[in-house]
């Protein structure tokens, strides 16, 4: 029995790398890229970019990870957050975002990162 659940933690850890993000290693994944904090303030206030206070209530988490991932797809998939995200900067007719995110970041890095983006 001990056995079984040993195994049911180690699966649970392995499978559900959001349930163990990691704000603090978010904030250092943020300031070690540098490319972000060249466009956004970590305030409300905008930079080249929006401010990213506030970005979690804004944005959905699922599309804050796409969005991470490769913000090519998800500006050209024209979907949900991207239709107001357009709306917002005025670029409604533009076929590229600003600046292209394609991370070369693993999924658990884009995790702590959002949940690092969670607390501003």
């Amino acid at each position: 029995m001990v056995k079984v659940a040993v195994l049911a933690i180690i699966f649970l850890f392995i499978s559900a790398p959001h349930v163990f993000a990691d704000a603090a290693a978010g904030k250092a994944i943020f300031k070690k890229i540098g490319k972000c904090k060249n466009c956004h303030k970590i305030t409300a206030k905008d930079k080249v970019g929006p401010g990213l206070a506030g970005i979690s209530k804004r944005a959905p988490e699922k599309w804050l990870k796409a969005w991470l991932k490769d913000s090519l797809a998800v500006w050209k998939a024209n979907e949900g957050y991207t239709i107001t995200l357009k709306k917002a900067v005025d670029k409604e007719s533009k076929p590229k975002p600003a600046h292209k995110v394609k991370a070369k970041l693993s999924d658990r890095q884009i995790n702590d990162l959002v949940d690092y983006l969670k607390t501003l």
